[in-house]
């Protein structure tokens, strides 16, 4: 049996659900983005229900813990291709055991749902070090950021209390998801493709300083790349104007 959610962490909770009230053991839990058909298998889509997920959400925290909540949703984060189904087998097993289930490291499926939260934990930390705001001249300040885990729902909870007083534009360019902030709310927006010119940005001159500062506080004789990549690994480098030398 294979569940199909619309991938949401609300659709992960309502096939939760489902296969507790029809005594069923799903294979797997998909999105439809990722979803396979595969020769032999029963297929169920499950349809997001607000109110069956709330319900999961409530028994989580109240039979599990509120760090078992939490672990779970940094795990559906990660969005790794068998997430949906561990976090099944999570859920299950912490209903049964309560909150001991955390540490239930021994058991592969609670492993798998605590690596992937870690992961995606320590991103989320690593990005709010590295994570640079350009003012534009219309006052706003936006930052693209190409995370390896889906973390800018993360973030715009930080940056809203951080940065409350300012507008600001959170652009995942990985995954074409823009946090949108106006000193009320956060809105979320799709969009394939967002283009910043240079003559729009405010910050060039400040930039540059930067640029030269980064570059003249290094000591050369003691410039460490292996260790350099290890705290800041490459693949974020091309968003960070100090490395743009």
């Amino acid at each position: 049996m294979i569940y199909v959610t619309d991938g949401s962490f609300e659709g992960i909770l309502t096939a939760v659900f489902e296969a507790y009230v029809n005594k069923e053991e799903p294979e797997s839990i998909v999105s439809k983005e990722f979803f396979q058909m595969q020769l032999g298998s029963e297929v169920r889509e499950i349809k997001t229900d607000s109110e069956r997920s709330h319900r999961v959400n409530n028994a989580i925290k109240s039979k599990v813990s509120q760090d078992a909540l939490e672990i779970i949703y940094r795990a559906w984060l990660s969005e790794h291709n068998d997430v949906g189904v561990a976090i099944y087998k999570y859920i299950k097993l912490g209903l049964q055991i309560g909150s001991r289930v955390v540490s239930f490291l021994q058991n592969p499926d609670i492993l798998m749902v605590n690596d992937l939260s870690q992961k995606v934990f320590q991103e989320y930390h690593l990005f709010l070090g590295i994570l640079r705001f350009k003012k534009l001249k219309n006052g706003i300040y936006y930052s693209k950021i190409e995370p390896d885990n889906n973390i800018i729902m993360l973030l715009t909870v930080h940056f809203a209390e951080r940065m409350a007083d300012q507008p600001w534009i959170i652009h995942d360019a990985r995954r074409n998801i823009s946090a949108l902030y106006n000193t009320e709310e956060v809105v979320y927006t799709m969009q394939k493709e967002i283009r910043i010119s240079e003559d729009i940005c405010e910050d060039s001159v400040f930039e540059t300083l930067w640029k030269n500062y980064f570059q003249s506080i290094a000591i050369e004789s003691r410039k460490n790349l292996r260790l350099q990549r290890s705290f800041m690994p490459r693949r974020y480098w091309k968003n960070l104007p100090e490395k743009q030398l």
